[in-house]
């Protein structure tokens, strides 16, 4: 029998709803530590520098079109890069995880409250990544209202841009919703 589990963290949650609605109230949780195109142009000499150490990745929209069960060699190259260069990186996603073996070395967070969940991140950041200051932790993903949610455990956020592919019409809205809304607030942040 195949678990629901992830289905319903996909959907609408209390979490979701509450950060979306106070998105406008809240510009200080817009603002992105950086904002890049792709994943693969996230830059680790940035990130060392920065004191970076985990990483936490979203993967539909992120690495992948949503669903995919086959990521792109530049994605799975560039993860390689982040562990070989003495990152932790541990992939959080709402989605099903059970898609994940092209990357070694990198751990799946289960088990934890979905995204926006304060408590999911905190989790994430401590049992996935070994790591306990999450000033030393970033997100990435493309989604302001789901990974823009590690601001609220201190952990900074990379926003990339979508990924089109297989999402529902009421996810793509509100999460580009959640991008104008950050582009409004923090216009340099995107150029």
């Amino acid at each position: 029998m195949r678990d629901r589990t992830p289905a319903l963290r996909e959907g609408l949650t209390f979490a979701k709803v509450l950060r979306f609605l106070s998105l406008p109230f809240c510009p200080r949780s817009l603002k992105p530590y950086l904002a890049v195109n792709r994943f693969v142009d996230v830059p680790i000499d940035r990130l060392q520098a920065d004191g970076i150490r985990g990483v936490l990745l979203d993967a539909d929209g992120t690495l992948c079109p949503h669903h995919a069960k086959e990521f792109p060699d530049e994605v799975v190259r560039h993860i390689d890069k982040l562990t070989g260069n003495g990152l932790k990186v541990a992939i959080y996603t709402n989605a099903f995880e059970d898609r994940f073996q092209q990357f070694s070395g990198v751990n799946i967070v289960t088990g934890v409250p979905p995204k926006p969940n304060r408590h999911g991140f905190e989790t994430a950041m401590k049992k996935f990544l070994g790591l306990k200051d999450p000033a030393t932790v970033c997100m990435i993903g493309d989604n302001f209202i789901t990974d823009g949610g590690a601001y609220s455990a201190g952990i900074r956020f990379i926003h990339v841009r979508p990924i089109k592919g297989n999402e529902s019409f009421f996810h793509a809205f509100t999460r580009r919703l959640a991008f104008l809304c950050a582009r409004f607030y923090f216009p340099a942040a995107f150029r």
